[in-house]
């Protein structure tokens, strides 16, 4: 049945197959086009006339055998074909007179984003919806044209309030937006079922609309549709249906004199001052990327138990350095909902190699930065930040303290743990957390005190070394620094990662389980490294064939003093 026919530039081979009459009663045929450099280029195969918005799973140009952003199979020649010809029949097979209806509209529902896409330009202003509506309704939208991305692409934030989008500004750029006057230039609509595959034309996307949404929800649609004419510039967030997680499509109506590359400015009294649409009849539609900047939607991937429990947690964390700030930036996208970080340092080029701070913080405050950086890359965190020894934050900022769940010492500086350790001799109710890396980062430890009086300096000698240590060092291990005092102990990014992990870990755990146990818990990993550092490693033996271990038990007994 195969047709050879002229090969294209660039085609080696090409064969033309009939195809089955599909649902549609047409009959079309399989291009099958073989690239000079098969297999090292994948197969060509194209269905003429183009099933394109008829049969699921056909694009404008070709078909979607592979799924989104899946590599096609590599191998022998047989190996390719037979491999994108079985694909092809899935697709065929959904497309026959005597498939389900039914089952082929699922189909295109699934991928009903990416048709519309496809049809529509797409606008250069980002959406960022800053908390899902519970109902359709009107919204509001400011953008801030100093806070465009390098890119060029300015966002446009959408809320219910003036006061969700200021606050959000605040936290994320530092930047205080007093909102007088906005304008109402996004609606959010939930639909009650999907609209057609093809994308709606400008004179017709309210007609596209109707069938599939509530009659009292497409009456405020109407409303606002009117009140909001003279802008040039409107969004409308579709909520497809699927319940409280399901996708959104987002339609940007323009009108037809504002150039496609130009976004509009929606300032804080951009509901006085709107720029006017030379016609109320031209409107063109293009598709606007929109994110949901919700605790829902930015911990939707993660489905653990504890997740849920930690959007009121208050943790401290004194010291930001190299285990310090990794461990908060775990705890904020685990979904902790207000952190408090403690570090009197500033960031220097010494630091960068493993720390979460990059070349744009040098000189700053740790903690400040840290601040910043987290308040920025997860925006449902709020973040106090104290530039002080945490001997000061305790007299300074004591009900931090006092409402704290958690307190994590991170900082590897004794007189900071006795500090703390004192608190807790007398009844402080908040857990504490002391978690270090031995030299070179192959042993984490983290010592756990549940609420109530606790005190582990019995564990530790005058000056601070743990009398249980997993490796010895010549001279402690720990190295000079040409200042007042200073030192620092030596480890790589990937060793301090594995520690910080397992201390953040240790956190959520001690916040879903609020038993009255003082635990230990430490984290080995490639401890045979430890000799060709200079040291030796005297710890438990890992289990034949393990690299790496994490071990929990109650505090070690005390040892007698040296």
């Amino acid at each position: 049945m195969l047709q050879p026919v002229s090969p294209r530039l660039g085609e080696a081979a090409v064969f033309r197959l009939p195809l089955p009459v599909d649902y549609a009663g047409v009959q079309r045929w399989l291009r099958v086009g073989f690239p000079q450099s098969f297999p090292r280029s994948t197969l060509s195969l194209r269905v003429e006339p183009s099933p394109w918005l008829i049969w699921p799973h056909a694009m404008e140009t070709g078909l979607c055998l592979h799924g989104f952003q899946q590599k096609p199979v590599n191998g022998s020649p047989e190996t390719v074909v037979k491999d994108s010809l079985s694909r092809l029949g899935k697709i065929i097979e959904i497309s026959l007179p005597t498939a389900d209806p039914a089952f082929r509209s699922e189909e295109f529902q699934r991928e009903a984003i990416s048709y519309w896409k496809n049809q529509q330009s797409v606008s250069n202003q980002n959406v960022s919806l800053l908390k899902r509506p519970s109902r359709s309704r009107s919204l509001i939208a400011v953008t801030v044209p100093r806070m465009r991305s390098h890119d060029g692409i300015e966002p446009v934030w959408i809320a219910e309030s003036a006061d969700d989008i200021s606050a959000h500004i605040r936290r994320v750029a530092g930047v205080r937006v007093n909102i007088r006057a906005p304008a109402s230039a996004a609606f959010y609509l939930r639909l009650t079922s999907y609209p057609e595959i093809k994308a709606p034309s400008p004179e017709g996307w309210l007609a596209w609309l109707t069938p599939h949404v509530a009659v009292d929800d497409f009456a405020k649609l109407l409303f606002w549709f009117g009140e909001s004419s003279s802008m040039i510039s409107r969004w409308v967030a579709l909520e497809l249906p699927g319940g409280s997680d399901s996708a959104i499509y987002c339609l940007n109506l323009r009108d037809h004199s504002l150039l496609p590359n130009r976004g509009v400015t929606l300032g804080v009294r951009a509901g006085r001052r709107q720029a006017t649409r030379t016609s109320r009849d031209s409107l063109v539609i293009v598709s606007a990327t929109i994110n949901v900047l919700d605790r829902r939607e930015i911990l939707s991937r993660d489905r653990s138990i504890d997740a849920p429990l930690l959007s009121e947690a208050r943790i401290v964390i004194v010291g930001q350095g190299s285990l310090g700030s990794p461990v908060a930036l775990h705890l904020a996208r685990a979904g902790v909902g207000h952190l408090t970080v403690i570090d009197p340092d500033e960031l220097t080029s010494a630091n960068l190699g493993r720390h979460v701070l990059g070349t744009d913080e040098l000189g700053r405050n740790k903690a400040l930065a840290m601040r910043d950086r987290l308040q920025r890359d997860v925006p449902i965190v709020s973040v106090v930040a104290i530039p002080a020894h945490v001997e000061l934050a305790l007299l300074t900022h004591p009900e931090v303290f006092e409402s704290a769940d958690i307190v994590i010492v991170t900082s590897a500086d004794w007189a900071s743990e006795v500090a703390l350790w004192r608190k807790k001799s007398d009844g402080a109710n908040w857990r504490l957390i002391q978690s270090w890396s031995e030299p070179n980062a192959l042993v984490g430890h983290a010592l756990v005190a549940p609420a109530g009086s606790a005190d582990a300096r019995h564990l530790f000698t005058d000056k601070g070394r743990f009398k249980h240590a997993f490796t010895t060092w010549p001279g402690g291990g720990s190295v000079p620094l040409p200042a007042c005092g200073q030192s620092f102990i030596p480890g790589g990014e990937i060793g301090m990662s594995g520690v910080a992990g397992m201390v953040a870990q240790v956190g959520i755990a001690s916040l879903a389980h609020r038993g009255e146990e003082r635990l230990w818990v430490s984290s080995v990993s490639n401890p045979q490294l430890a000799e060709g550092l200079g040291g030796s490693y005297i710890g438990p033996v890992l289990p034949e064939h393990a690299t790496s271990m994490t071990l929990t038990r109650a505090w070690p007994e005390a040892v007698p003093n040296e």
